[in-house]
């Protein structure tokens, strides 16, 4: 039988290439649509590269010819919409590149893939999907005695890049109530592990205690955050895609709700173990003047959702904490290649 073929956009972004890995590895077909923007790396594909299953077409998703283009030519049976600008404190400074590359984009997106869709016949028309990966950030905030939020919450969204997103999906459904067209919306907790981009909470704090900088943590550290290790993530994206009902929204999380500075500590303590020599690394936390808008938890209710893909995580946040600090100090490599472009400058903000 011929291979399923899958488009996935920001396929060389972090959660991008793991889920890239888990397709490939699931014997799909794979096309990978990439800008390569600041977070955007080929280094990410590297084992995707040299498989003869997969495929990269350089450019933006905005690009409506080159999309309708590559549709035609590639024929995909799903498309995995990944491709996000998609840091809080980047949307702060500048919003109108989230809603250029969050809202816009996956507009011109979708209307490629619905031509093309609408150009397909019978089993191929009937099962094709376009999954929308979104974030628990557009439901907004709880405090710390409220219920996790369900697929039937509220839409709050705090900051531009939540309201990017929110945006997006909404774009995205309403395809599907007009159209017909078949999309499922996929909600994630924060990700982590191997391969992301140092902007971010986990992979920051390791990059600058082996530099021997300060940590710094925004307000005081209690803002609780519900984790995921990015394969899980791209296990529940695969069951998404095999299982999901079209026009369905599934909230995926671990329930492994921890405060910034409680993970930071935890990590500190990992490094202390590895890095003997550099200790204490808790002596180097420093707490800086809050993020605007800053939402103070993040947690939902995926029990719903899990039970009907029949998916569960796998990796704990202690195991996923202790893997990921393991892979950045064996990978230096990628970690000065990634650093050499726009992070410098974005980085000084936090000086010492």
């Amino acid at each position: 039988m011929q291979k399923q073929k899958l488009l996935v956009t920001g396929g060389a972004g972090f959660i991008g290439s793991h889920f890239v890995d888990a397709a490939l590895a699931s014997d799909y077909s794979v096309l990978t649509v990439d800008k390569l923007d600041y977070c955007g790396n080929l280094l990410n594909l590297e084992k995707a590269l040299a498989n003869k299953s997969h495929k990269f077409v350089k450019g933006d998703i905005a690009d409506a010819e080159l999309m309708s283009a590559t549709l035609k030519s590639f024929k995909p049976n799903a498309i995995i919409h990944l491709a996000a600008q998609t840091h809080v404190d980047r949307s702060i400074e500048d919003p109108s590149v989230f809603v250029d590359n969050n809202v816009v984009a996956t507009q011109r997106l979708l209307e490629a893939a619905r031509v093309y869709w609408k150009g397909l016949r019978g089993e191929k028309k009937e099962r094709f999907r376009f999954i929308y990966v979104s974030t628990d950030e557009v439901y907004g905030s709880l405090q710390t005695k409220d219920k996790p939020f369900s697929i039937e919450s509220s839409y709050r969204p705090s900051s531009p890049y939540a309201a990017s997103k929110a945006a997006g999906e909404m774009i995205a459904l309403s395809y599907w109530r007009t159209f017909g067209f078949p999309v499922i919306v996929e909600h994630a907790c924060n990700n982590y592990g191997p391969r992301q981009y140092p902007e971010k909470l986990i992979p920051l704090m390791i990059d600058r205690a082996r530099s021997g900088l300060t940590l710094p943590v925004y307000g005081n550290g209690e803002n609780i955050r519900e984790w995921m290790y990015v394969t899980d993530h791209a296990q529940a994206l695969l069951k998404v895609l095999q299982k999901g009902r079209v026009g369905a929204t599934y909230n995926i999380g671990t329930g492994e709700e921890v405060a910034n500075i409680k993970l930071i500590r935890a990590l500190c303590t990992l490094m202390d173990a590895a890095c003997p020599g550099l200790l204490p690394f808790e002596e180097a936390i420093t707490f800086v003047a809050d993020r605007p808008g800053h939402d103070f938890r993040y947690a939902m209710d995926s029990v719903q959702s899990l039970r009907e893909l029949g998916f569960a995580p796998r990796v704990r946040l202690i195991e996923g904490l202790h893997k990921t600090l393991h892979w950045y100090l064996n990978h230096d490599e990628w970690l000065q290649s990634v650093k050499s472009g726009v992070y410098p400058q974005w980085a000084q903000r936090y000086g010492k």
